[in-house]
Formats: C-alpha cells, sequence, structure tokens
C-alpha cells in the first residue's frame, strides 16, 4: 500500500488557489507547492485542520491509502508521498 495527496485536485475543484493557501497558513510558496505534491516530511495538525476548514473536507480526503496498482495511474492532482526516508527507518 502506498499514500497519495489530493490536495491539488481538491483546491481545483473549489476554486481555492496557492495563494490563499499562503494566507491561511502563513507558510510560502514554496512550502505550499511541496505539500500539494506530497514532497514534505510532515504537516502540522494546525495547519491540515485549517486547509480541511477552508475546503470543507476532513483529512482522509486529503490524504489517501491507495494501492500499488493505483499508485501507476494516479489521475491529475494527486501524487503519491515520497515515503523514501520513512520506509529507510523502518528497515
Amino acid at each position: 500500500m502506498k499514500y497519495a495527496i489530493q490536495l491539488s485536485k481538491l483546491m481545483k475543484e473549489r476554486g481555492v488557489a496557492g495563494t490563499d493557501l499562503m494566507k491561511l497558513t502563513g507558510h510560502t510558496a514554496a512550502n505550499i507547492s511541496r505539500l500539494r505534491q506530497g514532497k514534505i516530511r510532515a504537516v502540522r495538525f494546525s495547519t491540515l485542520f485549517a486547509i480541511c476548514d477552508m475546503l470543507d473536507v476532513s483529512p482522509g480526503d486529503i490524504i489517501i491509502r491507495i494501492t500499488d496498482e493505483e499508485a501507476l495511474h494516479l489521475e491529475k492532482g494527486v501524487y503519491l508521498i515520497k515515503m523514501d526516508d520513512l520506509d529507510n527507518k523502518q528497515n
């Protein structure tokens, strides 16, 4: 199993721009971009919950668990979360 983040997809569906998330969270454009693409190592609950409130979703709508097969065919705006660092620490 793998995990993916579909923040970009949800933002597009709801007409929310990256600048909206920057204002909401206080994060830079680069950090918001990394979050949207699953290239982050951690996210604060306060940040995640604020984004959920803005998009009217739950955390499980943003971060999803997918099969290896589904990971090969991600739709636009859905990114595989890079877990290499975590996988190496568990071995």
